[in-house]
């Protein structure tokens, strides 16, 4: 996928019941390709959004949870006050500004619907700071936490609850991702500076 992920953790897992409820819920609002896997947007007032939008599809995908590690599921567990039963995966297939809007707002709705939490997928995607190159402090990792620190300041700022929660890396390094809340991600998408995690 070529655009903006997130993942909606929810407390209970997805049965059969709930796979059908969901997808009859989603089709309020959005239309299954024919393979089923990926949705398109046809009713954005439905998700709070305006109209007229451009975007692609998105995949929607609920799965059972599954922490990458004990340690990382036990800091889950303590930070979201339940073990995380399911995660539906979001991605969207097109990175433009309506996409990433889709996305949050698809979240928030999951989210407030089967009382779940949206797992960003990274630190709160702000800029860089003036001064830093994002290529620079992803790839050696100068400027990285001048960076993350804009992150942490920024997302201070906005209302709702968050969580840094630790991860490991598919290189053993140990990373953090901002675990929020639907009113959080909200007061994010009235941000000028919103955008999600790519």
């Amino acid at each position: 996928m070529a655009g903006p992920t997130a993942g909606v953790l929810t407390p209970d897992p997805f049965t059969a019941g709930h796979l059908n409820e969901f997808h009859g819920w989603l089709a309020e609002s959005l239309t299954p390709d024919t393979a089923g896997n990926s949705w398109l947007l046809r009713e954005p007032r439905r998700l709070g959004m305006e109209s007229p939008v451009q975007t692609g599809p998105m995949l929607i995908e609920p799965i059972a949870y599954e922490g990458e590690d004990a340690e990382e599921a036990a800091c889950m567990e303590r930070a979201l006050g339940f073990p995380p039963g399911s995660e539906v995966v979001l991605a969207a297939a097109v990175n433009g500004r309506d996409d990433h809007r889709f996305l949050a707002h698809l979240a928030v709705a999951i989210a407030r619907r089967y009382g779940g939490l949206i797992d960003l997928g990274g630190w709160l995607p702000v800029p860089p700071p003036r001064g830093v190159s994002g290529l620079a402090a992803l790839e050696s990792g100068v400027g990285l936490q001048e960076w993350q620190d804009l992150s942490r300041a920024t997302i201070a700022t906005l209302a709702g609850r968050r969580h840094e929660i630790p991860y490991r890396t598919a290189g053993g390094e140990v990373s953090m991702s901002h675990v929020v809340d639907a009113d959080l991600l909200t007061s994010w998408l009235r941000h000028p500076l919103f955008r999600m995690v790519k």
